[in-house]
């Protein structure tokens, strides 16, 4: 995997969203940074020409600059949130990606939740002590996001015939994302079974690292079966 995280960027960027979740609803669901990292992926790797100020709009409503604006932090936000955007664009560049498919390029930003960490999100106000117990597994989070941005854009990315090969392709790639957010059950472990061999041993890491290879095969995917889509 190439280094693509500018990790003071990373936490300073996590440090500024913890002041939109310190402002928001109680009763809300605070927007961690994994979710904010899968939708800007799916928005770079996918059909449509976008911004990481859509992805804010999507996860945060349009009123978050004003949050950031009592604190003086919006520039410093934004440069933050640009850098973030462009290390993804980088991982995803397609001469990058076409001159060596099997490598992984894409670094995603997701949480481990260590105990240093489960206090670090508790003292910022990012998660309650009742929602200790409900964390998600790895990689949940990140391609959570992924899938709202596919949903939210979903005119564009399913215009492909469902039973066309670049729809049944695509089909595919997404089902390698929608997986990792996917609760232990049948459909999940139906996907196991179907895609891999039996005496595998398939763990979440196994399966986040297929849904990132994934996520690089649609950045070319679009390439090859939307002309109209940007390069």
């Amino acid at each position: 995997m190439s280094n693509t995280i500018d990790h003071d960027n990373a936490e300073r960027l996590a440090g500024l969203l913890s002041i939109l979740a310190a402002a928001s609803d109680d009763e809300a669901d605070a927007v961690p940074i994994d979710t904010l990292d899968g939708y800007m992926t799916a928005l770079i790797c996918g059909p449509v020409v976008a911004s990481p100020i859509q992805a804010m709009d999507a996860l945060f409503g349009d009123s978050w600059p004003a949050v950031l604006e009592e604190r003086e932090a919006v520039d410093e936000f934004m440069e933050a949130l640009h850098l973030r955007w462009n290390e993804i664009a980088e991982a995803l560049d397609p001469e990058t990606l076409l001159e060596n498919q099997d490598a992984m390029q894409l670094e995603p930003l997701i949480t481990e939740f260590d105990e240093a960490t489960k206090a670090e999100l508790l003292a910022s106000g990012v998660l309650r002590e009742d929602q200790l117990s409900d964390l998600p597994e790895m990689g949940v989070m990140w391609a959570e996001g992924f899938m709202q941005a596919v949903d939210d854009f979903e005119d564009a990315w399913y215009v492909h015939e469902d039973d066309s090969e670049p729809g049944q392709m695509l089909d595919t790639l997404l089902l390698a994302v929608a997986v990792l957010a996917m609760p232990d059950g049948p459909q999940r472990q139906r996907y196991i079974q179907d895609s891999y061999e039996p005496e595998d041993e398939v763990t979440q890491d196994v399966l986040l690292d297929d849904a990132l290879f994934s996520v690089q095969d649609l950045r070319l995917f679009w390439l090859q079966f939307d002309p109209g889509a940007k390069h």
